[in-house]
């Protein structure tokens, strides 16, 4: 295993021609894009080649198409350069990608639990969405929200780097707090997130999601790379508890800080992020200060990043 570690991003990292340079480089991406639009039911060529759809921001297309091409750059890596990261951690969504490259889940499998996810989401139809805050220490977020609804209704979603954070909850009180945040915060807004992810109002959508994991979907412990999960904060360390992150990450809160901490902790200081756009290295730099930040989404940056490591 090479010494690098691997990050993973989340819905919002797509864009408009994702993964059309490297299926175009590489047939082998093509044809994986190919077997993912058939399963999915999402065409990967017409939502985001070329100018892209204007449905390319649609939860479900967003999460297929991020998730494949993360996977497709892992392929790679591995393929064109035999390099495998030594430590992976995902952001939110990209949690699949990283089960995927530590050895846990079957992509495919990982596939299906997505398309699971939405068709829970949608059977549930939790009212909710999600916003940001920047420039503000969590505490003091989290004492604004605590003033304004309970915990099961509003809380703290993500914790992405120091002083900042995404906020999760229902509509009504997810504004009244952007509001109140908004004169101390440098700056604050909604996501364009159909769902209060990562909060307590989608704990039924996660029970039933664990369901279908543990009567359909085998996992094992990490064996390809070190796997951290947002989740948990820390190191996965066993098979029981990576079906645990795969089943309940929807409805816990992220600690995407801490887990990228554990992960400069274990040794790493270089890292790349790997799929579609830049967001988790630009945040890196905020959270482990000495780190070598990267990106790989390209056939070009792909290449930047391996020549950077001779």
């Amino acid at each position: 295993m090479s010494g690098f570690a691997a990050l993973f991003p989340g819905q919002l990292s797509e864009k408009a021609g994702m993964g059309e340079a490297l299926a175009g480089v590489h047939p082998s991406v093509g044809e994986y894009f190919d077997e993912v639009s058939r399963r999915s039911g999402i065409d990967l060529r017409s939502t985001f080649f070329g100018a892209g759809s204007p449905a390319l921001h649609d939860d479900l297309p967003a999460q297929v198409g991020v998730f494949a091409v993360s996977v497709a750059v892992l392929d790679v890596l591995r393929r064109e350069h035999g390099l495998w990261p030594a430590a992976v951690a995902g952001y939110s969504l990209g949690t699949y990608a990283a089960l995927v490259a530590a050895g846990s889940l079957d992509r495919w499998d990982a596939l299906e639990v997505i398309l699971e996810v939405e068709r829970r989401l949608h059977d549930a139809r939790p009212e909710g969405g999600m916003g940001f805050v920047i420039g503000l220490p969590a505490a003091e977020v989290e004492s604004v929200l605590r003033s304004i609804a309970p915990e099961t209704e509003l809380s703290i979603g993500n914790r992405n780097a120091p002083n900042q954070v995404v906020v999760t909850g229902t509509g009504e009180a997810l504004t009244a707090a952007l509001e109140r945040l908004a004169p101390r915060a440098l700056r604050t807004g909604r996501l364009p997130v159909a769902w209060p992810m990562h909060s307590a109002l989608l704990r039924p959508v996660a029970e039933r999601v664990e369901a279908f994991v543990r009567e359909r979907v085998p996992v094992a412990a990490p064996s390809r790379a070190r796997l951290f999960a947002p989740m948990l904060g820390r190191e996965v360390g066993s098979a029981a508890e990576a079906a645990d992150v795969l089943a309940r990450q929807v409805a816990c809160p992220s600690d995407w800080e801490g887990a990228v901490r554990a992960v400069a902790s274990s040794g790493h200081r270089e890292f790349v992020e790997a799929g579609p756009g830049d967001a988790l290295a630009r945040m890196l730099r905020w959270t482990v200060r000495d780190a070598r930040a990267h990106v790989a989404e390209s056939p070009e940056t792909i290449d930047r990043f391996v020549a950077g490591r001779k």
